[in-house]
């Protein structure tokens, strides 16, 4: 199999959203929370979440990306402040730095790693009962994903 990391970011990201079942989505996001990158999953978001997302668009200027994608971004920038508050205080209180974080919500988890440059990944998945292998196949793609920012 050829490794992923060879087809740049974009290859690196759709091959975790094929690596875990009913991926959504995976998201490259900067320290702004802003969009690098992203690849779109076999999973499809809850249909509450596409109709909030559609919410968030003016009907006068309508949508050039598929919803699920603008949902995607959405969720790539969501983690971007609790990133920065947690760092923060995780400095303060000697722990080190933060790694990750996983956000759970009612249908959705959305599992965030750190990236060197203040980076990070997030990726949505449908189904709690893949989180674990979604946490593990998230880190590797960490690890992939880290040369092309150096």
């Amino acid at each position: 199999m050829q490794d992923p990391s060879a087809q740049g970011l974009e290859g690196v990201l759709q091959a975790l959203c094929l690596e875990v079942p009913d991926a959504i989505g995976a998201v490259l996001c900067d320290f702004e929370g802003e969009t690098v990158v992203m690849a779109l999953g076999a999973g499809a978001p809850p249909p509450e979440a596409l109709a909030r997302a559609q919410e968030h668009v003016p009907r006068a200027l309508g949508l050039e990306m598929p919803l699920k994608a603008f949902l995607m971004r959405l969720a790539g920038a969501e983690p971007c402040a609790l990133l920065r508050l947690f760092q923060g205080r995780c400095e303060i209180g000697h722990a080190g730095a933060l790694r990750g974080l996983t956000m759970r919500y009612a249908e959705v988890d959305l599992l965030v790693e750190r990236l060197p440059e203040d980076f990070y990944v997030v990726l949505a998945v449908r189904r709690p009962e893949v989180t674990a292998q979604a946490l593990r196949a998230v880190r590797r793609a960490a690890v992939l994903v880290t040369p092309h920012l150096l």
